[in-house]
């Protein structure tokens, strides 16, 4: 049976034993005559000192499992308990006890299985007994066979101390104790009501686990002086553990009846009489430190540079200069120097490690990781020359002075070098390995002063470096770069970690990664770093001329002051360089841009992720993401960046020259000022950015416009969208020098949709909102809906289709104006442009210089379908609504229903066409306008112009300074207008003033009816120049299709 089939058996038991120990047997239904033979259950509690081992409480439990009343007995015993070092233990039990013919002998024995729990795991142990009972004695016997593991892990008990060349390691372990124990003993008096005195004495013999075995004895007293209280107390010695005191208390419930003082059923039913834990014993060694990778004893070479005395290398003699100790190490060795000077640089052999006294060493061995015995000083050697690096050397804790024209520390072509915990005070290179493989490590460095570079790394001859650490190294003022990381010619490295890095000053680039001409570099990752001030970049990652970086990220990194940019991500001349995640990045003030991540000619860019960065001051462009020349890249996710200031744009994502970004997210982009565009998205020379996000940005402050979206010379912008952003400051009308939003498709290319939501712009010198197609390009769908407008000295919302483009629909829906310099709502197709719909509804419109809302076709350019419905104009400053067709210029339909207007200076409603424009079609229906400085509902066409129908129908036209409705015709075509069901109240001039000029015709459909038709309330009339028109017959338009 295996040692975890024992223990799950045991635990069962064990429960059964601590469980129902109330529930009475079978036997208990015996006839009465036996009864109070009878063995019962029962259960205790118990403490123990338990001699030389830990004391313990435990519950405690006898089962019958059959008997003959007065004359055997089947039973369970079992223990459950809890030592003062807080371990489990448990034990179970199987006995049979039987008296002899004569009542008079009892014989008994049992078999049983212990587990005792210790931190890490469980000893296990098998134990059986036998025992006589006969004229008043006992003799018993306990056997204990340890069975599974008989030892605990070794642990450290104490400090290490070197002996002669190597390292010592004070351990403990716990081994359990085979062995077994006889007593003998019996009543030797009676304590009157307290019943009888029980006196024992016995040997024992113990064999510990790979120790010698030791004999001991015991004696002990028990007393019963209530019912179910048992008292012992007793003494044991053995040379192992000396001298011990032994006392038990135990108190138990149950187990006889009414005949239970009878002697048979006493002798059957008492507890067993054994050691209950398992013993064990502490294994206390001195073990000499291993290698836990070898196995291999690790070798101590000692150096005190200057000693008085000449020595063996030993702890006690070391040598006094590190030459001999560099002589006789070989590979796998170490060298501890304490402090002093030494008189020369010096080169480790392969496989040898240096270590000082200064830094705390730490050392792996088969117990664990180590100190070194006296390190951790804070003193480190003096070296005044150069250290060469060899194949898997090390050297840690020095401090090298080799001058400017010596590298400090120098590896070249080697194999896994580590550099930890040394500093070089002035050196041409301060750590320099090249063409280095295997696994580097360069940490816990300070190079104080670099001719050329702090730290270099290069990899080259198509040399592969599986991991590369440089971490936590700090780099006071480098001539070159200070920390750069090189891999050429085929070179590969698969795993760099740049971590917990310093700089204060590089004239180059403070960071840098360079992949080039067909490198492989795996991941990188450069955190937790700060580069104070650089003459280039503050930190470069590069991959160029064919190279790939599978994975960059960079975190917690803050950048001071960079000549050129904060931070610099670049895959080059078919490069590739895949996700590329930047996350919690400050720049304070970079002569360009903040941070620049570039695909160019032919390369790719995988997944970009921007996030919690802030930008203080940037000379170009505050944060920059670019496609050139003919690249491509994934996914763009710039979230919750800030540019505070920027010398260009705040915000550039951009594809040029035929490049493909898929993908443009922007969330909460938060720009303070910036010398050009707020944020702009640009796809220019036949590129094509992907599906882009505008949300929760917020732009104070630009020179040329808040958010310009961008799609030029034969480019495509899928699909844009820009919603809760805030743009400019409506109690400042200068804080956006132009538009506040515009998104312009021109030279040919090409938007698809383009939703505008929810934002808030206020404070723009030009247009608030502008759509602009232009140069034979095309939107297909534009809804600008749902927008806060105030303080704009433009046009609020504009859309403009010009130069043979078009845009197919134009939705302009619930967006608020207020304090607008020029007209609130203008649509345009000018120069052969087409705007094919243009829905304006549901607009609030508030104090404007020029009028409401304003649409118009001009110079050759087309509008199919306007309509313009159930807005609100209050407090404008020209015309509240006007639609027109001029010089050349086509509109389909012109409808205005159901709008507001009131305290518009001139006309309320206007709609012409002048200057050989042409609207086929006009609607005006069910308006309210009120307060109007001139006419309430204008329609004309010149004489080069043509407005065949009109439809005028259900209008409330209210306190009209001039005309209430004035409609002329001047041209050869005739115009008819539908007029009815229209109301018109104190209007100062004619209710209608209808008017032509030379031959024109002017049809009113009805017009003997003309006040009665409008509910009797046009009571002056001018219609000097019109005729009576038939509803239904061309031009005139038909009632049942004009509405109410």
């Amino acid at each position: 049976m295996g040692v975890r089939q024992i223990e799950r058996w045991s635990r069962v038991l064990g429960a059964a034993v601590a469980g129902p120990l109330w529930l009475t047997p079978a036997l208990a239904q015996t006839e009465p005559t036996v009864a109070d033979a009878l063995v019962r259950p029962r259960m205790g509690v118990t403490y123990d000192t338990n001699g030389a081992f830990r004391d313990f409480g435990g519950l405690t439990g006898f089962i019958p499992l059959g008997q003959t009343p007065g004359q055997d007995l089947w039973f369970l015993q079992g223990q459950a308990r809890l030592d003062t070092a807080g371990f489990l233990g448990s034990n179970l039990q199987l006995g049979y006890r039987t008296f002899g013919p004569d009542q008079l002998r009892l014989t008994g024995g049992y078999v049983g299985l212990d587990i005792q729990d210790y931190g890490g795991g469980s000893f296990y142990q098998l134990a059986a007994g036998v025992e006589q009972m006969w004229a008043g004695w006992e003799l018993r016997g306990n056997a204990y066979w340890p069975v599974g593991d008989r030892a605990s892990a070794t642990t450290l008990s104490g400090t290490p101390f070197f002996q002669g060349n190597q390292l010592l390691l004070p351990t403990t372990r716990q081994v359990t104790m085979a062995g077994g124990d006889v007593s003998v003993g019996g009543a030797i008096a009676t304590l009157g009501d307290l019943g009888p005195l029980h006196a024992y004495g016995g040997v024992y013999y113990y064999t510990p686990l790979d120790q010698g075995s030791f004999l001991g004895g015991r004696a002990w007293m028990t007393a019963n002086p209530a019912e179910g209280l048992t008292l012992q107390l007793g003494v044991q010695y053995d040379q192992r553990f000396g001298p011990n005191l032994l006392l038990q208390t135990s108190f138990s419930w149950g187990g006889g009846g009414a005949g239970a003082s009878a002697p048979a059923p006493i002798a059957l039913g008492q507890s067993i009489q054994r050691t209950m834990g398992i013993a064990t014993a502490a294994d206390r060694r001195i073990e000499t430190a291993l290698n836990p990778d070898s196995n291999q004893v690790y070798q101590f070479y000692h150096v005190h540079p200057g000693g008085v005395a000449p020595g063996d290398g030993s702890a006690a003699a070391p040598y006094q200069s590190i030459d001999l100790a560099l002589a006789m190490a070989g590979s796998g060795d170490r060298i501890y120097v304490q402090p002093g000077a030494l008189t020369s640089g010096f080169t480790i052999p392969s496989g040898v490690q240096v270590l000082s006294s200064g830094p705390v060493q730490p050392l792996r061995t088969q117990l664990g990781t180590v100190a070194l015995p006296g390190s951790g000083s804070g003193s480190r050697p003096y070296v005044p020359g150069t250290v060469v690096m060899t194949d898997d050397s090390l050297l840690s804790g020095f401090t090298l002075a080799p001058g400017p024209d010596q590298d400090g520390i120098q590896a070249n072509g080697v194999r896994s070098v580590t550099v930890q915990n040394n500093h070089i005070l002035a050196a041409r290179n301060g750590i320099l390995l090249n063409q280095v493989s295997g696994d580097v490590a360069v940490r816990r460095n300070w190079v104080q002063s670099a001719a050329q570079n702090g730290i270099l790394l290069t990899v080259t001859e198509a040399t592969t470096v599986e991991t590369a650490d440089l971490s936590h190294n700090q780099i006071g003022l480098a001539a070159g770069n200070g920390l750069l990381v090189r891999a050429a010619d085929g070179s590969q490295i698969n795993t760099l970690q740049l971590r917990h890095n310093h700089i204060d000053q590089a004239q180059e680039n403070g960071l840098g990664v360079l992949v080039d001409t067909n490198s492989r570099l795996g991941t990188v990752v450069i955190d937790q770093t700060q580069i104070a001030r650089a003459g280039a970049n503050g930190v470069l990652v590069v991959a160029d001329a064919g190279s790939r970086i599978n994975q960059a990220r960079l975190g917690q990194l803050e950048v001071g002051r960079t000549g050129s940019n904060g931070v610099l991500v670049l895959a080059n001349d078919g490069s590739t360089v895949g996700p590329v995640g930047l996350d919690r990045i400050t720049v304070a003030d970079s002569q360009s841009n903040g941070v620049l991540i570039l695909a160019n000619a032919g390369s790719t860019l995988g997944e970009v992720t921007v996030r919690d960065t802030a930008i203080q001051a940037a000379g170009a462009n505050g944060v920059f993401v670019a496609g050139q020349a003919g690249s491509n890249l994934a996914a763009i996710a710039l979230n919750h960046l800030s540019v505070v200031q920027a010398g260009a744009n705040g915000f550039l994502v951009s594809a040029d020259q035929g490049s493909i970004l898929q993908r443009v997210t922007l969330v909460s982009p938060r720009v303070g000022q910036a010398s050009e565009n707020g944020i702009l998205l640009l796809a220019d020379n036949g590129s094509q950015v992907g599906a882009t996000w505008l949300e929760g940005g917020m732009i104070q402050a630009a020179a040329q416009n808040g958010v310009l979206l961008l799609a030029n010379n034969g480019s495509r912008l899928p699909t844009l969208a820009v919603t809760r952003t805030q743009v400019g400051d409506a109690r400042d009308s200068s804080t956006i020098a132009g538009n506040g939003l515009l998104i312009l498709a021109d030279q040919g290319s090409w938007i698809e949709t383009a939703s505008v939501t929810g934002n808030q712009l206020g404070g723009v010198s030009a247009s608030g909102i502008q759509l602009l197609a232009a140069g034979q390009s095309q939107v297909d769908i534009a809804e600008i809906q749902n927008n806060q407008l105030q303080t704009i000295d433009g046009e609020g919302l504009l859309v403009i289709v010009d130069s043979q483009s078009q845009i197919t629909q134009a939705v302009l829906t619930n967006n608020q104006l207020q304090t607008i310099g020029g007209v609130g709502i203008q649509a345009i197709a000018d120069g052969e442009g087409q705007l094919s719909a243009v829905d304006i509804t549901a607009n609030h419109i508030r104090q404007t210089t020029g009028s409401g809302i304003q649409v118009f076709a001009a110079n050759q350019g087309q509008i199919d379908n306007a309509q313009i419905t159930a807005n609100t104009l209050t407090a404008i400053g020209q015309d509240g609504i006007v639609a027109f067709a001029e010089t050349g210029g086509q509109m389909t339909t012109a409808s205005f229903d159901r709008n507001q207007v009131s305290l518009a200076a001139q006309d309320g409603l206007r709609l012409f066409a002048t200057n050989g424009g042409m609207v086929e079609q006009g609607q005006i229906t069910n308006n309210q306008t009120q307060q109007v400085g001139n006419t309430g509902v204008f329609g004309f066409a010149d004489s080069t112009s043509r407005l065949p129908s009109l439809t005028l129908v259900g209008n409330q036209i209210q306190g009209s300074s001039n005309q209430a409705v004035e409609l002329g015709n001047e041209g050869t075509a005739p115009l008819c207008a539908l007029v009815r069901d229209n109301h018109s109240l104190d209007t100062a001039n004619f209710d209608a003033n209808l008017f032509t000029a030379g031959a024109a015709t002017l049809q009113i459909v009805d017009l003997p009816q003309l006040n009665a038709q409008n509910n009797g309330t046009f009571t002056q009339v001018n219609n000097a120049g019109a005729t009576a028109g038939q509803a239904g017959q061309a031009p005139c338009p038909s009632p049942g299709l004009s509405g109410p």
